[in-house]
């Protein structure tokens, strides 16, 4: 398996794991009558920490100590996701899918697509992760 191959499989899993979180902390916020948004914004604040942790070390396996500037970039383009995942479910309201499960769903794929990209490209780059082991 490539190292980027590998590397996407690990962000799949921490992915899986923090998804898992992040969508029950979004479903008892509906549950109590939170509503799409509030309910989607205390999932995602109680997983990102969390998130950046596990990628950091087990999908990007990062070397280099960590730094203000590094959390700052992770932050960002948390937001970036975050805002594509917000987008989401605006459409889906739009569509008359209000407080919709589903809905939700696709909004924390299409969060995930985003923020693997930006992260492999932005902030834990080749220049900070582990050197691969067969080389």
């Amino acid at each position: 398996m490539s190292r980027e191959a590998a590397r996407i499989v690990r962000f799949i899993l921490v992915g899986m794991f923090n998804t898992l979180l992040g969508y029950g902390f979004i479903l008892a916020g509906l549950f109590l009558g939170a509503g799409d948004y509030l309910a989607n914004v205390a999932g995602f604040a109680l997983g990102m920490p969390i998130a950046y942790a596990l990628h950091r070390r087990f999908t990007f396996k990062a070397t280099v100590a960590p730094s203000r500037a590094e959390a700052m970039q992770f932050i960002a383009v948390f937001l970036v996701a975050y805002g594509t995942n917000l987008g989401v479910v605006a459409a889906g309201r739009a569509m008359g899918y209000v407080e919709s499960p589903l809905v939700q769903l696709l909004a924390i794929c299409t969060y995930a697509a985003v923020l693997y990209v930006l992260n492999r490209l932005i902030v834990f780059h080749e220049a900070g992760m582990a050197p691969d082991p067969r080389n």
